[in-house]
């Protein structure tokens, strides 16, 4: 029944009554696009969900069960991460009962989910970074208590170091001139010898 479905196509619907399966088939779906396609990123979208006990995270959690291919997805409380640093997200329409959905509508609601999905990805890499270099840190003996002391002991070797290649520059200066004072001496008794006989 749902086999043309499974063709390639940019939009896929299904019409039916409850208890006919959509939701079953888009969900197992939806698990194995992830699990195909590291990375993917999906909102299900219900007219009417105001909590996410009435959204299908439910139905999409028993899908990755019963496929049992868990190891790659992660639950959340508020979603799904998906193998390759994707994730499913849960969204209800929110519009008034009376009024009826269009494309644009879901358009917008689907780019502004991905947008903020995106928004937490990112927030989600810089907290694991953070917490690469606080375990690196803690690695070479840092504390958490003891980065501020770190920051100074950097900002006192960079001055240090600035200091020392100043004193470089000002010991070459000095033994140029010593040098050249040295070379127009000598030309200079030279000329005074040359010229006293």
């Amino acid at each position: 029944m749902f086999e043309p479905l499974l063709q390639p196509a940019r939009y896929k619907g299904a019409f039916g009554g409850r208890g006919s399966g959509k939701s079953h088939f888009f969900g197992e779906l939806l698990v194995e696009m992830c699990q195909a396609e590291r990375g993917t990123l999906a909102v299900c979208i219900r007219e009417a969900q105001r909590t996410l006990a009435q959204s299908s995270k439910r139905l999409v959690e028993s899908k990755i069960a019963s496929l049992g291919v868990g190891a790659g997805f992660k639950l959340y409380s508020d979603k799904i991460a998906t193998p390759g640093d994707g994730a499913i997200i849960f969204r209800g329409m929110r519009y008034q009962a009376v009024t009826p959905m269009n494309e644009a509508d879901v358009k917008a609601i689907v780019m502004e989910t991905l947008i903020e999905q995106e928004r937490v990805r990112r927030s989600d890499i810089d907290a694991v970074v953070v917490k690469t270099i606080a375990t690196i840190l803690t690695s070479f003996g840092i504390e958490e208590g003891d980065r501020k002391e770190l920051r100074a002991d950097f900002q006192h070797l960079r001055r240090w170091r600035r200091s020392v290649e100043q004193a470089q520059s000002y010991t070459f200066k000095a033994v140029i001139t010593v040098i050249a004072t040295g070379f127009i001496g000598a030309v200079w008794l030279g000329i005074k010898a040359t010229l006293g006989k």
